[in-house]
């Protein structure tokens, strides 16, 4: 499922369509998917030609792809077996981005720095949360009734 919210696009005295840096006109796109492996990749690709669309930066982009990868793949991982959908939301409003994938597990993650440094898993949630930081964003762990919602927030340009 796709939704989409759009803005009419800007137009000059004579009737043109002027295309300004960064102004999309779709602000808003959100899946609906189930938590399967192959749906990682499925929203990787959806999510790069959404950002391509919105002439984000390629280092802002990179963040939030590796941001939807992680975060996908942690939920497909830990809550595809208690949740029927995955959902992934990204917003462009006011220079900033936002990144949402909804799980139904209430299990909260964790993006603290200590990690076992012997574990063989456990790190990309810590090293996507320190990309985040480092772009100027933030990343947020939000319990729900339904699950949880990861969010990621950066700046657009």
């Amino acid at each position: 499922m796709l939704t989409a919210s759009s803005q009419p696009a800007p137009t000059s005295p004579a009737g043109a369509a002027l295309r300004p840096p960064v102004a999309p006109r779709l602000s808003f796109v959100r899946w609906a998917l189930s938590p399967t492996v192959a749906t990682v990749p499925q929203v990787r690709a959806r999510l790069r030609a959404v950002l391509e669309g919105w002439r984000v930066t390629p280092d802002v982009a990179d963040v939030l792809l590796l941001a939807v990868s992680e975060l996908a793949s942690n939920a497909v991982q830990h809550a595809g077996d208690v949740t029927e959908r995955l959902r992934v939301a990204v917003t462009l409003d006011g220079g900033q981005l936002q990144l949402e994938v909804d799980d139904g597990d209430p299990s909260l993650l964790c993006a603290a720095p200590e990690v076992d440094p012997d574990a063989e898993s456990g790190r990309g949630l810590m090293i996507v949360n320190l990309l985040v930081i480092e772009a100027g964003g933030a990343l947020a762990v939000l319990p729900h009734d339904h699950g949880k919602t990861v969010r990621v927030r950066l700046p657009a340009l």
